[in-house]
């Protein structure tokens, strides 16, 4: 009897010791698994992640590499054809556009060349700026139809003192552009030539400008074109100690990492620019 105890005894104990080393490895196993499942949760999680994370660009191929962008810059976008170097028939720009989009490339903002220039930032292998002068009417009524047509970029350096809807855009033209989402930054505020004026002179053309088109649009303005292209070694202190990001000449060449941020070239269009022109300033 006793030995029939210590039998029963002797195979409890093994069924109990099975039993918990069943139950262990059973653990192990979920949680091996549960670990496999996590990690692969997490891997479809980021690649989710990046296949939306496309950027503004769309999946267009871009570079942070020096390339060199090329930055157009526009005036009067007239209703005929003119012979005169500020002024492009509606017809001919909208041929530029054409030949631009049909070349593969993209119209990016300054902010997005600037971050690009200053920052590091990513853009289209094949980039493109459009930049019109001045504020002429015709921006409005000729140009910025266009724009909207192509969905191309475009900024708009405004006179802020001319803003006047004769030969120049009525102020709530500008801000419609600007909630559109063109560009709208600084011609100065009455377009004298900066390296004609005193240091204190040139500062007030650029503040003034600025508060009064920040205050129009809503926005920050960050960048200037200088009338004609005039500048001095004040107007670059100036321009800096006004708040701006970037400032354009009329020297033409293209825009370049490690350029003086106050001196970037441009290319000026006028009305003898063709298509092939155009195409061959983009290589």
């Amino acid at each position: 009897m006793k030995r029939r105890k210590n039998t029963l005894l002797k195979g409890l104990i093994i069924v109990i010791i099975l039993t918990i080393i069943s139950l262990f490895t059973y653990q192990i196993k979920n949680n091996i698994k549960g670990e496999s499942v996590q990690t692969s949760t997490n891997e479809n999680l980021d690649l989710v992640k990046n296949n939306n994370e496309e950027g503004p660009f769309n999946g267009t191929e871009v570079t942070d590499e020096d390339m060199g962008v090329i930055v157009l810059g526009y005036h009067s976008i007239g209703n005929e054809f003119k012979k005169d170097p500020l002024v492009v028939s509606k017809d001919l720009f909208r041929q530029h556009l054409q030949a631009i989009k049909d070349a593969g490339y993209t119209t990016i903002t300054l902010q997005q060349l600037y971050d690009y220039l200053y920052n590091g930032a990513k853009i289209p292998k094949k980039s493109v700026v459009i930049t019109l002068d001045d504020g002429y009417k015709d921006n409005y009524t000729n140009a910025f139809p266009i724009l909207k047509e192509l969905k191309m970029n475009a900024t708009m350096f405004i006179i802020a003192n001319y803003l006047d809807g004769g030969v120049y855009m009525l102020p709530s033209q500008v801000k419609e552009m600007s909630d559109y989402g063109i560009e709208i930054e600084s011609h100065t505020f009455n377009h004298k030539e900066l390296s004609t004026l005193s240091y204190d002179d040139q500062l007030k053309q650029l503040k003034d400008s600025k508060t009064k088109l920040e205050n129009l649009t809503g926005k920050s303005i960050n960048f200037v074109a200088y009338p004609s292209g005039s500048y001095n070694e004040d107007t670059l202190k100036a321009v800096k100690e006004a708040g701006y990001d970037m400032a354009f000449t009329v020297k033409k060449g293209q825009a370049h990492k490690g350029d003086n941020k106050y001196k970037l070239n441009r290319v000026l269009v006028d009305y003898t620019y063709k298509q092939r022109h155009i195409k061959r300033n983009l290589k």
